[in-house]
């Protein structure tokens, strides 16, 4: 599992606050679910992964800090 980082972020999701970062950095998420997270908000995909998708977990937590799910 690859570590979040803050440029590992940055290169994902271009322009990323301070207070964005430190909420996806709380999640757990790893930099694989940033990506699914990243992916789900922008709406370039719609598969979610068997393990825990969008219903549950870091990737939701993740599509909600980056405005593309409901809290």
């Amino acid at each position: 599992m690859s570590n979040v980082t803050r440029k590992g972020d940055q290169d994902i999701l271009r322009v990323l606050n301070d207070d964005a970062f430190a909420a996806i950095e709380a999640t757990g998420a790893s930099l694989a679910k940033v990506v699914e997270g990243k992916s789900l908000a922008d709406g370039t995909t719609d598969i979610v992964g068997n393990d825990e998708g969008a219903g549950a977990g870091p990737v939701k937590e993740v599509l909600i800090i980056l405005g593309g799910g409901n809290a």
